[in-house]
């Protein structure tokens, strides 16, 4: 037994031996082709120092910032359907006519009414001017001058009957225009042309989106470093490269007693009505206070497997640096590792790069990351020629 266990001894030595020999041999093979090639152009950015705030990403559900369903004020028959769904509409926009030649004759028959009130109106005035300057000469009794006042004052109570009327009519008349009454998006047709409609009745669906609003759930040990009025930056998985920004406009105090998730309403504008309702919105909400981080351009960054690293040019070479990643910004992410800000990283060329490679920077091609100081680029540049 003893016998055994020394000759597994004596081999395992040696398969470690030469183990060892073939990745020395492995990488000095790997200098020297390193070296023997041309230099590689590359492009280059400087790490930057960026502010960071650590953040939660919740996912909540769009929803339009209000939903009308628009309905007429009177009862008629649908004569003309304006709009379908779809259709974009301004406020004060035609969606629906009701039939209203009854209401047309109507108003005929009221506007003959009230002319024919003011005439007669106008004469018992006249009849009273002339009783009052009688009675005055003594040619007439009082009676006969408060027998004409009192027919002006019948007139003109009759004249006033006649105004409200013809008021109504028009008023029912302008009723049967159905208005949008705001600017939106139809969603959904209520009703059709021929169909007779209630009051109150519905003739489409109607959405504003020119905001939107979306519900985040968060749980009860974050909610208290949620702020209203704090700024959110949100993702819609439906609109992809396209970040968008809203505002914390309300922490809704009741909270699920199960999952202890209390609402969260964020206010989001939606500019060229991109956001539809019923999205799905990822909301990262800032947490706590900001700090100084070291950012590089995303494309510097290199993964395989669960490592990741990057290159820095050092006179004239690439050097491989691992780094660990961190949050990121838009074009940005966070890294931590043997860094510091202004070294140059190398954002194009990079796929074949090896440690100790030599490198040609691109003449005017190293610049600063996102909104990093181009100061600290041409600093770096200055620093490498």
């Amino acid at each position: 037994m003893r016998v055994f266990q020394l000759i597994y001894k004596i081999d395992f030595k040696k398969v470690c031996f030469l183990f060892s020999l073939l990745s020395i041999l492995f990488f000095q093979a790997e200098q020297l082709s390193a070296q023997g090639r041309p230099p590689s152009n590359v492009v280059v950015s400087p790490v930057a120092t960026e502010t960071l705030q650590d953040q939660i990403l919740q996912i909540g559900t769009v929803e339009s910032w209000r939903t009308s369903r628009v309905a007429t004020e009177v009862t008629g028959r649908v004569e003309q359907l304006l709009v379908r769904r779809g259709a974009k509409v301004k406020k004060g926009d035609l969606l629906a006519k009701l039939a209203a030649s009854g209401l047309l004759i109507q108003l005929k028959e009221s506007k003959s009414k009230q002319n024919a009130a003011m005439a007669r109106l106008e004469k018992a005035k006249d009849n009273l001017k002339r009783s009052e300057a009688l009675v005055k000469e003594g040619l007439v009794s009082e009676r006969v001058y408060r027998d004409a006042k009192l027919t002006v004052d019948e007139l003109e109570q009759t004249l006033a009957v006649n105004e409200a009327e013809l008021l109504q009519t028009k008023d029912t008349l302008s009723k049967k225009r159905v208005l949008a009454p705001f600017e939106g998006i139809v969603t959904q047709e209520l009703t059709e042309e021929g169909e007779w409609v209630q009051i109150g009745g519905g003739i489409v669906q109607l959405v504003d989106l020119s905001k939107v609003r979306i519900l985040v759930e968060m749980p009860e040990k974050y909610i208290r470093e949620v702020k209203v009025g704090g700024k959110v930056s949100i993702q819609i998985d439906a609109i992809p490269g396209e970040g968008f920004s809203g505002i914390v406009h309300a922490l809704i105090p009741a909270g699920d007693r199960e999952t202890r998730l209390f609402p969260v309403e964020v206010h989001v504008e939606n500019k060229g009505l991109l956001i539809n309702e019923g999205m799905l919105a990822r909301v990262a909400f800032g947490l706590g206070v900001e700090r100084p981080a070291l950012m590089v351009d995303k494309d510097a960054v290199i993964r395989k497997g669960s490592t990741a690293f990057l290159f820095v040019v050092k006179a004239g070479k690439a050097v491989k640096k691992n780094v660990l990643i961190g949050r990121g910004k838009p074009g940005l992410i966070e890294v931590s590792g043997a860094l510091k800000e202004g070294d140059l990283v190398v954002i194009r060329g990079n796929e074949r790069l090896r440690s100790g490679s030599a490198v040609n920077i691109v003449p005017g091609s190293s610049k600063a990351p996102g909104n990093a100081s181009n100061s600290a680029a041409k600093k770096s540049s200055e620093a490498q020629e």
